[in-house]
């Protein structure tokens, strides 16, 4: 659905990109590279499951956050990094949490010089928020993103200021949580003279449909990736025998200002999914929902209740039903 490969991509030159340079004189630039390694497995440890688990929470024991050179050295480590979030992808959440946590501490307090700390800090989050909270990032995981946003809060590194942005973004990901009831939408539905709109005045709202799920489809006006996201959801033939059985209602949401381009753009959707906009401008402010890249697709139960959140592919999604629903 979303264009990984851009995120890949986009991966690649930030490793490739030098962060920082040495200003120590001559004796810094002749300083052997630094290497990383993993810790030994303790031999007592034979279980699959304990072994990863040791593998996870010891991860960063031996990198080297004492020394500015950590974060220096090209890739060094983006490199590290990199190994750690695909271990993670194999990872309960309690360990993976333990983990992420334990490494944000480590960032922030291992160098002598606090200068050195907050840079080596900064430098963690940076990554953290490029991989756990990207839009197209294949490992964005809220779960993951919150222990290291509640680390940089609880930081006393950071004064009130450098705290806005993780404290902004600690808010944003705690809206409308997997497990937790979506936050309701008032829109505007394209129903009685399609593609023409009903009264502005007379909203709908996403609590007043009925339905075993509800799949929520933000999209916005020319986007390339809405419209693959609408081809991959009409190709599954799952999702296309639960809207016929009125099992599985798709509404499409719009919540930009162009009203006109919108009514346009309608007849290419299909017409046997709802499709709604925002009259209110709640979800352009972000107040209900966190929209940090659009096509965006939750999976909602007939309670409202959030399966998932902003999915990474339509499969996910067509998973996720199975899961639920034992006999599909």
């Amino acid at each position: 659905m979303k264009r990984f490969s851009l995120f890949h991509n986009l991966a690649l030159v930030m490793i490739a990109v030098t962060i920082g340079s040495c200003a120590q004189g001559n004796k810094e630039k002749e300083r052997k590279p630094l290497t990383f390694s993993q810790p030994p497995i303790p031999v007592l440890l034979t279980s699959g499951s304990d072994i990863l688990g040791y593998r996870i929470l010891h991860y960063w024991d031996l990198f080297p956050f004492k020394d500015s050179l950590c974060i220096q050295q090209e890739n060094f480590a983006e490199q590290a990094f990199t190994g750690f979030v695909n271990l993670l992808q194999e990872d309960p959440h309690v360990t993976a949490r333990d983990a992420i946590e334990r490494m944000m501490t480590t960032a922030g307090t291992a160098a002598d010089d606090p200068v050195v700390r907050k840079k080596i800090l900064l430098k963690f989050f940076s990554l953290s928020e490029y991989f756990f909270y990207h839009p197209n990032s294949p490992y964005r995981n809220d779960d993951h993103f919150q222990a290291v946003l509640e680390s940089m809060v609880a930081s006393p590194l950071l004064d009130t200021v450098e705290k806005q942005r993780p404290v902004y973004l600690l808010e944003m990901i705690m809206k409308n949580r997997v497990g937790e009831m979506a936050r309701d939408i008032r829109f505007v539905r394209a129903v009685r003279n399609f593609p023409n709109t009903d009264d502005p005045a007379s909203p709908e709202t996403l609590y007043n449909l009925k339905s075993d799920y509800i799949l929520v489809f933000f999209i916005n006006l020319g986007c390339n990736a809405c419209r693959q996201a609408a081809d991959e959801i009409l190709a599954s033939e799952l999702l296309t025998e639960m809207v016929q059985q009125k099992r599985l209602v798709i509404l499409t949401i719009y919540p930009d200002k162009d009203l006109e381009g919108w009514q346009k753009y309608l007849p290419t959707l299909p017409s046997g999914w709802i499709h709604g906009y925002d009259p209110e401008g709640e979800l352009r402010n972000g107040r209900s929902y966190d929209l940090k890249a659009i096509p965006s697709l939750y999976l909602l139960d007939g309670s409202k209740r959030v399966l998932v959140k902003d999915a990474l592919s339509v499969s996910q999604i067509e998973d996720t039903i199975r899961q639920e629903a034992h006999f599909l």
